[in-house]
């Protein structure tokens, strides 16, 4: 090795060792950037993003309804309410209707938001999430497969945090958003109606939006059909979304010659579980706490069916309290009650009324045209198809319909009044 040779390996290793330096003082000023910089941005997204599990609690209002585990394990039959997890299913049989209420923690009596199942219905929660922190913007999400059968999905805000509810199909996807919708799924098809709010309806890369009194149809392989008119409410402000005394009448009698120091019954309109209901009640004391009330809101109608192929009366009807058994002595004070007046195709006044109870009636007391059902939930009413009866006239005008408590003390509410003309 040559002397020149020798003399020059100090240089290249100090020369090595220098760009080594170099280097890592940059790679340490770029991690000190990034740490400056991406540590209050990773904070920042973990703020807005983070979420926890809302509750999920099966209220069973009639029939059998089972919860299907996400482990594969016993199916569980729902005598009250049964709290479910995520990849949980819940199925109603042939004479079985369900409620879900959506809330925040198991301690919250409120609904942020509900699923009506009716009959021969099958839905699996995927997921039911909230903000972790109160400063994301993000919404509470609420996704749900709706394998069969037919759901009213309800959501609405709460602390002025919209609730979006996703519903996946067989055919596709459905999105309420602050709104109401009613669904019905089949192996050929998903329809939707919008009962209020914005509906989504997404399928083969086709969105369509619904709005108030307006469906379409997702038939399966197909992008969703265009918006088409639902059938027709004969009932105005139904949902309670304008001022009660702008399109009923409230009416409030206790039967006692001196009424001068009587409690009358009240009618209130409140929000609940993310929509307006009708709220009525009586709370009197002493002997006045016997005396015979109605408590009532009334509509006139004054609409001509003479050529409707049905007629349907639909509702959502909830019992909190009742002082006097069953529907009275006579049938005919239940705490919640509908009247509807008909002229039938004869010219003649008609008339329909149907009870409901949550106490039984006292032993040898009649009970017509009423029914039990539980207390302290929804419970979605459908009537018999008023053109399609064998025994009740057919209707050729609807003049009225009443709403209201009757007995001694009550406390009940009613929601989504429609009276359904197609």
């Amino acid at each position: 090795m040559s002397a020149s040779t020798i003399q020059s390996l100090p240089s290249d290793a100090y020369e090595r060792v220098g760009r080594q330096a170099w280097i890592i003082l940059w790679l340490a000023f770029v991690a000190f950037l990034v740490i400056i910089t991406g540590g209050p941005l990773a904070v920042n997204w973990y703020i807005h993003n983070a979420t926890r599990p809302m509750a999920v609690r099966v209220e069973a209002v009639t029939g059998a309804t089972l919860i299907l585990p996400a482990e594969h394990g016993d199916p569980i039959a729902v005598v009250d309410s049964h709290y479910i997890q995520e990849g949980d299913s819940v199925r109603t049989d042939q004479d079985a209707r369900a409620n879900l209420a959506i809330v925040d923690s198991p301690d919250d009596v409120e609904s942020l938001a509900s699923v009506q199942l009716r009959t021969n219905s099958e839905v699996e929660l995927i997921t039911a999430r909230r903000p972790r922190f109160q400063r994301s913007v993000m919404p509470r999400q609420l996704a749900l497969r709706l394998h069969s059968g037919r759901a009213r999905v309800t959501s609405g805000l709460a602390d002025g945090r919209p609730l979006k509810v996703h519903i996946q199909t067989p055919q596709g996807l459905v999105v309420v958003s602050n709104g109401s919708a009613a669904i019905a799924v089949t192996n050929e098809a998903t329809e939707v109606t919008a009962r209020n709010g914005k509906v989504s309806l997404i399928a083969q890369g086709r969105e369509v939006v619904l709005s108030k009194g307006r469906r379409a149809i997702i038939a399966f392989g197909q992008p969703p059909s265009d918006s088409q008119p639902a059938d027709k409410n004969l009932v105005s402000n139904g949902d309670f979304s304008q001022p009660l005394e702008s399109t009923w009448r409230v009416e409030s009698i206790v039967d006692a010659r001196d009424l001068s120091n009587v409690t009358f019954g009240s009618v209130d309109v409140i929000n609940t579980g993310g929509r307006n209901v009708v709220y009525f009640q009586r709370e009197a004391q002493g002997e006045d706490a016997n005396l015979h009330s109605e408590t009532a809101i009334v509509q006139d109608i004054d609409a001509d069916v003479f050529d409707v192929e049905s007629l349907v009366f639909r509702f959502d009807v909830r019992l909190i309290s009742q002082s006097l058994p069953g529907g009275g002595i006579q049938s005919s004070e239940f705490p919640m009650m509908v009247r509807i007046d008909f002229v039938d195709v004869y010219g003649k006044p008609q008339f329909w009324t149907h009870g409901f109870y949550m106490v039984d009636p006292i032993e040898n007391w009649p009970l017509r045209d009423g029914e039990k059902i539980p207390g302290l939930v929804w419970y979605a009413y459908e009537s018999p198809d008023f053109m399609q009866s064998e025994t009740f006239p057919r209707p050729a005008k609807v003049t009225r319909i009443r709403i209201y408590a009757s007995g001694h003390n009550y406390r009940s509410q009613a929601a989504d009044i429609e009276l359904i003309a197609k």
